[in-house]
Formats: structure tokens, C-alpha cells, sequence
């Protein structure tokens, strides 16, 4: 497709030339479906449409569009949960040291998987497995 070529020459230009053939599409497809999703979130949050008197000026411009206030609102609102930053490494250094302060308990002598005797089992000598 040519959104794909143009994003080939996007990729080139930014000097990313090691990449599978699928990269393109994958990113093709990330911009449908995040373009899609905000275009029904800002229908959900658009004000419904005014009656026939009201229409004047603007909101006859906009008629079966969608508002700049409403793709404003659902960009914001996905932007708000979907693309959260790491948290910083203090804080994260900080939680850790927390949760290390308190040490693991001691191995018991015996630990792992109880098996049964050594003659029980398949790992053990004596079955008389032919080669």
C-alpha cells in the first residue's frame, strides 16, 4: 500500500534500516485502530446535534462531523491512561531497598520436589530400559 511505502521512506529517513517487512503494517495498523478508537470516543463525548431551528453559522459546518472540543477531549482522556510514562528510577530504587529490608526465610534442609525413593522412580538405576 502506499501508506506502507511512505513509512518505508519515514523509517529510511530517520536512519532505521534494519527491520523486518512487517514493521510497517504493524505500524499501519496500530494508527487504525488508535485512530479509530479516539474517533469513537469523541463521538460518544460530541454534544448531540442541535435541532433544525438552532443550526447557524457554525454548527451547520460542522453538521455530521465530529468537534475540535470533543477529538480534543478523547485524545486527552486515552492519552491520560494509555501512554504512561516509566516511573523513575529513585522511585523504584526506593521501593525495592523497601521491600529487601526484610529478609527471605532460611532453606530448609529438605526443599524442592518430594520424590519418592530412588527404585520408584524413572531417573533411578535398575528399570532394565533396553537399548
Amino acid at each position: 500500500p502506499r501508506d506502507a511505502r511512505l513509512l518505508h521512506l519515514i523509517l529510511a529517513n530517520l536512519g532505521v534500516h534494519a527491520y523486518t517487512e512487517r514493521v510497517p503494517l504493524q505500524l499501519l495498523d496500530f494508527a487504525y485502530r488508535y485512530t479509530s478508537s479516539v474517533l469513537s470516543d469523541a463521538v460518544s463525548y460530541a454534544e448531540p446535534a442541535p435541532s433544525a431551528t438552532a443550526k447557524k453559522g457554525a454548527a451547520a459546518a460542522e453538521e455530521g462531523g465530529v468537534s475540535l472540543a470533543a477529538l480534543r477531549t478523547a485524545v486527552a482522556a486515552k492519552a491520560g491512561y494509555q501512554f504512561n510514562a516509566a516511573l523513575p528510577k529513585e522511585f523504584l530504587a526506593e521501593v525495592a531497598g523497601e521491600r529487601n529490608r526484610v529478609a527471605l526465610p532460611r532453606v530448609e534442609r529438605e526443599f524442592g520436589v518430594r520424590l519418592p525413593p530412588e527404585r520408584y522412580c524413572f531417573t533411578g538405576v535398575g528399570w532394565g530400559v533396553k537399548d
